[in-house]
């Protein structure tokens, strides 16, 4: 750590022997997970295949090269000249410390690309969330939105006591297509809304009862829930099946109320994704004021901090009392901009609102890539508020103690 100065370097040298807890996570269990063929590539599989779209490779051929169903050595001589594109991500850069700490490569080239797929293959054994997630990184527990090997979410993790439950919340209902994800939870199709509603309720308590401590949703916009409009758009989109909604409609609104209702009963943390994913302007946080302002006992975690809505986002923390700043994929976003966001939140909301770390990957190996890189952020987010004598070297380790491991137990009552 030779590029950090001496109060960071202080400061980096307590951060990386405490335990922490993992704010989010897109883990599988690790049954599914021992059941992936695994390769070289697969540490490149989430969050680098957009840089590989973003340097001009097609979606179809990302998804082939990412593939485990063809020859390595074909689809590695298709990714080479893109990887040497990207190099300078910091998506790129996480999945190489990684390659590092775990199979003894700093990058991938024609050379050992097939030695590190022998390594990665013989690594995917029981034991390696363990190795990984608890020895490696000191994580306690992982907050994890998972799926099986099909992508279907999963509420709950009986096999995995280092990942806890923070549960996807269905699709808005915009459109009568979407309407059917929901007749899963009531066993019977929606064909009211009072069916919806009781879908949204049921939905909830499910997650509560399966272990759940949060749920999450995308932060689209709100406004007051009104039973006759949602009742008129219901009409319109049975007449209708093609017909698909505006992102806030009546019908969206009675719903995350529902949800937003039951969430509050069971004393669940809402989960809110704000900013960078898809089309970005619809994940403004301040989407989010009508849930903040309406549904002041929830506590709400503002996931990213909102990039690139950076400000919008702090200012809610520092004026509403019911909202946390949740620094998860922050850091391997940019690094630069994960640095000056804990600087300026460290001067502008209290620290006990403010969660310091989450991987928000399927890949578990990348979690320690990821975690490397944010201890050196925050070390050096402490160092400047020691540096500028707003704090001592003493109460930036308590507090930077704190952002990791007490602040996220406490939100999310963990024992």
């Amino acid at each position: 750590m030779k590029h950090l100065d001496s109060i960071a370097q202080a400061i980096h040298a307590e951060i990386e022997q405490m335990t922490i807890i993992d704010a989010h996570e897109h883990l599988y269990p690790e049954s599914v997970r021992l059941g992936f063929d695994v390769d070289a590539l697969t540490l490149f599989r989430h969050y680098c295949p957009g840089d590989l779209r973003a340097a001009g490779m097609k979606p179809e051929r990302v998804e082939y090269v990412l593939s485990d169903e063809f020859p390595l050595m074909e689809r590695w001589k298709e990714f080479k000249p893109y990887y040497e594109k990207i190099s300078n991500s910091t998506y790129v850069r996480s999945a190489h410390i990684a390659l590092q700490q775990f199979y003894g490569e700093s990058s991938l080239t024609d050379n050992n690309i097939e030695l590190v797929s022998e390594r990665i293959k013989k690594a995917n054994k029981p034991g390696l969330y363990e190795k990984v997630i608890k020895e490696t990184c000191k994580i306690e527990t992982c907050l994890n939105q998972g799926q099986d090997k099909n992508n279907i979410a999963l509420f709950s993790y009986p096999e995995d006591p280092l990942l806890t439950p923070v549960s996807w919340i269905h699709v808005n209902p915009r459109s009568f297509n979407d309407l059917k994800i929901h007749n899963e939870v009531l066993g019977r199709d929606v064909v009211c809304i009072e069916d919806l509603l009781e879908a949204a309720h049921t939905h909830v308590q499910n997650i509560k009862k399966d272990g759940g401590v949060g749920i999450k949703f995308f932060v689209f916009p709100m406004s007051k829930p009104l039973m006759t409009e949602a009742k008129e758009t219901f009409s319109r989109i049975e007449k209708d099946r093609d017909l698909c909604l505006p992102i806030e409609n009546p019908i969206t609104n009675i719903y995350y109320d529902a949800v937003l209702d039951e969430a509050q009963k069971q004393g669940l943390v809402v989960c809110v994704h704000t900013g960078y994913w898809g089309d970005f302007r619809e994940l403004t946080p301040s989407n989010a004021i009508y849930m903040f302002d309406n549904y002041p006992d929830i506590m709400f975690d503002l996931y990213h901090v909102g990039y690139p809505y950076v400000r919008e986002a702090i200012m809610l923390g520092k004026a509403k009392g019911n909202v946390w700043m949740n620094m998860c994929w922050t850091y391997i976003i940019s690094p630069h901009f994960a640095c000056d966001a804990l600087t300026e939140m460290l001067e502008m909301i209290p620290w006990n609102k403010i969660i310091g770390f989450g991987g928000d990957y399927a890949i578990a190996e990348k979690i320690y890539g990821h975690l490397v890189i944010a201890r050196e952020v925050i070390a050096k987010a402490f160092a400047k508020k020691v540096n500028d004598c707003s704090m001592t070297l003493e109460q930036a380790v308590s507090i930077a103690h704190n952002i990791l491991y007490f602040n996220p137990k406490k939100l999310y009552g963990l024992k």
